[in-house]
């Protein structure tokens, strides 16, 4: 939670921006002195790389999060390089290590949840569903079982390039699975970008939502962007929030070359609706 800021739901601030300008452990300081408590990291090289963090760095960031307060909610590792459904076994075996590094780290840090996205298949000719689907269930059920074993847990989150890009598919999957302990991260951007209402969207996954990503988009262009640029309904998002009972942390996941600039007056925008007011 935001120092100094007033009651709403909490907010953090997603680090996409300053993967390419700042280690993680500069942009914790950095976002630290700006008086946000909250974060969710990108597992993004150079700004965060599991693989290339020793013992020493660990503690660190573990001392820095005690001395500053901080709490890191979410550890987050992109998709683009990433397929947990690939067709080739050494793309999605590659891709399981890759995240039992982040489980690992996330529970060197206390970190609560590990974001999995479910993986791409070939937009012009996808291999069959119930392979697609097997290949799924076996990623999945082994990193909730590390993530079990470590004491935290895996929240899947709606992708447009993703084989479960809606809330609806989400839900319906963690049914399939039948597996409890697995959450949601809601992206209202993501929903808008592929024709879901955020508001309907949050609602129906709302029994599993476990964190909430803010940012805008248009339609004709996939974005990240400063709150009021684009399209996304965010007096739905709220109203969904409000209806539901939903208490659980928001993170402005702007992406621009001027973060701090950007996520300020996107805290701005929301912190009217419900949220919590931007630390002064």
């Amino acid at each position: 939670m935001s120092a100094g800021a007033q009651p709403g739901w909490p907010v953090g601030i997603h680090t996409y921006s300053y993967i390419w300008t700042l280690s993680a452990r500069d942009t914790l300081g950095h976002l630290a002195d700006q008086g946000y408590r909250l974060v969710e990291l990108l597992v993004n090289r150079p700004h965060l790389w599991p693989e290339e963090l020793d013992a020493g760095e660990r503690r660190a960031v573990a001392k820095l999060l005690s001395d500053r307060g901080l709490r890191v909610e979410v550890l987050n590792p992109p998709s683009l390089d990433l397929n947990l459904v690939s067709p080739s076994p050494q793309m999605r075996a590659m891709t399981r290590a890759h995240y039992r590094g982040v489980i690992e780290l996330a529970a060197d840090w206390g970190v609560p949840w590990v974001l999995v996205v479910p993986g791409k298949t070939h937009p012009l000719l996808p291999a069959p569903s119930e392979l697609v689907w097997g290949w799924f269930e076996e990623a999945v059920t082994e990193l909730d079982r590390l993530a079990e074993d470590r004491g935290l847990g895996i929240v899947l989150e709606n992708i447009p390039m993703a084989f479960l890009p809606t809330a609806d598919g989400l839900m319906q999957a963690i049914d399939r699975l039948g597996n409890d302990r697995l959450g949601i991260c809601y992206d209202a951007a993501n929903a808008t970008f592929v024709g879901e209402s955020p508001g309907a969207g949050l609602r129906r996954a709302a029994p599993r939502v476990k964190v909430v990503h803010l940012s805008d988009t248009g339609l004709a262009r996939w974005d990240h962007a400063c709150i009021g640029t684009g399209v996304v309904e965010f007096d739905e998002v709220a109203a969904a929030m409000r209806e539901t009972g939903l208490q659980v942390p928001t993170m402005l996941e702007i992406i621009s070359p001027d973060g701090d600039r950007d996520i300020r007056r996107s805290h701005a925008a929301i912190a009217g609706l419900g949220w919590e007011a931007a630390p002064g």
